[in-house]
């Protein structure tokens, strides 16, 4: 079984299906997270845990594609430019932007980059990210991950105050890909998380 970054964003998911049509023998399972990052990485995790436990691919699969959409991913990046020049947002809001000197909060929805709110400065954006994140995550315990391009101390920061402010039953620190790195640029701050529910995944 294989999880993959978000259709929406990369052809990969495409490249997966067609790779698996040539073992027709084999039993492969295509899982497509609708995210990237430390999202997709909680699916793989999932999976994982799934698999550690004995259970068969089937219900790996099941258990990486139950959490799809329950991983949210919020972000605040530096500047939109990187995102308008990949064609990962829309060149009006990257203009606005720079206009403006908006720092939006961006998320993922429907495996898409969109802006969730747009904020002044950037210190803001991220107090309203956990802000976002604290609505969504109530009381329950919570799987999270701070995610980060190239600034490792503020990410640490981040991490800090996600641990103080959320019941974490895991927190990780992550840095982007080179890949995801270049669409987002250096600067960016972001939180991937899903609450924990009665099976305790």
């Amino acid at each position: 079984m294989g999880v993959f970054i978000s259709t929406e964003l990369s052809g990969t998911v495409a490249s997966a299906l067609t790779a698996r049509e040539s073992l027709p023998d084999l039993p492969i399972e295509v899982v497509d997270s609708r995210s990237t990052t430390m999202g997709l990485g909680f699916v793989a995790l999932a999976a994982a845990r799934a698999a550690a436990k004995g259970r068969g691919l089937a219900e790996v699969t099941a258990a990486a594609r139950e959490l799809v959409p329950r991983v949210n991913v919020f972000f605040v990046v530096e500047t939109l430019e990187y995102l308008h020049r990949g064609g990962r947002i829309g060149g009006a809001s990257r203009l606005l932007g720079s206009a403006l000197r908006i720092k939006p909060l961006l998320h993922l929805t429907e495996g898409r980059i969109d802006a969730l709110e747009r904020v002044r400065t950037k210190r803001k954006a991220v107090e309203r990210m956990l802000e976002v994140m604290a609505e969504r995550v109530g009381n329950a315990p919570v799987h999270a991950a701070v995610i980060h391009a190239n600034t490792p101390e503020e990410a640490a920061r981040l991490r800090e105050q996600v641990r103080k402010r959320f019941p974490c039953a895991e927190l990780h620190l992550a840095e982007l890909s080179p890949v995801i790195g270049t669409h987002v640029g250096p600067g960016m701050v972001g939180v991937a998380f899903y609450t924990v529910e009665g099976d305790g995944i």
